[in-house]
């Protein structure tokens, strides 16, 4: 995938392996960093509640890439066909809601479980979650095979929008802040790239309680 994806991967870190009948989740080599830290690097507070541990961070985000592949390709793999369908006139917006549902069903039942989740290892999974949902995309030619990545880097911003609006509220106020750094890092590495996402711009997430201008 193009551009703010690649740029939003860690460095050096595994993805998880690809299944069968799965498309593969590798991500693209990296390319030219953000100025600020790229989603899943260690921020300055070094809170493993805000950050991503450099030592677990990988697993813990295979752990919840493969919380939200599952479902896509399991149980909800009807509903994505569907919404995807239904979405034609409007892939990034179809595959947004798509991603935004697994994110905050993945989200919500580890929080049921009293984990906690960095949100660097959430916006990295949400990226490898983007591309499988946009192969599925493709297969059923709701997107074309080739110049895609615009259209899918689109709908990642429209998911990291929704599920901040959805579970921002639910988050300790030092998670929501760091999520919403990360949100503005991708932002800036988009327009720094001088690429320009299809269909509408994302939203920023908006939390009517959030400090600092956050969601």
């Amino acid at each position: 995938m193009a551009g703010l994806l690649q740029q939003g991967m860690a460095p050096g870190q595994p993805s998880p392996q690809a299944q069968p009948g799965r498309p593969s989740q590798q991500p693209a080599p990296q390319g030219q960093a953000p100025q600020q830290p790229a989603p899943g690097q260690p921020g300055p507070s070094g809170d493993p509640r805000v950050d991503m541990d450099p030592e677990q961070g990988a697993q813990q985000r295979d752990s919840l890439v493969e919380a939200m592949l599952g479902p896509l390709y399991e149980q909800m793999l009807p509903q994505v066909r569907q919404i995807l369908e239904q979405g034609r006139d409007a892939p990034e917006r179809a595959i947004g809601r798509v991603l935004a549902q697994l994110m905050l069903t993945a989200w919500q039942a580890l929080t049921d479980q009293g984990k906690t989740v960095a949100p660097g290892v959430l916006v990295q999974a949400g990226m490898v979650a983007a591309q499988a949902v946009g192969e599925i995309a493709v297969r059923l030619g709701v997107l074309p095979e080739q110049g895609n990545g615009d259209a899918i880097e689109a709908a990642f911003m429209l998911a990291m929008g929704q599920f901040g609006q959805a579970a921002g509220g639910d988050m300790p106020p030092e998670q929501r802040q760091r999520y919403a750094e990360l949100i503005g890092a991708l932002r800036q590495a988009k327009q720094l790239s001088g690429a320009q996402p299809s269909g509408s711009a994302p939203q920023q997430p908006q939390q009517p309680q959030q400090p600092q201008g956050g969601m």
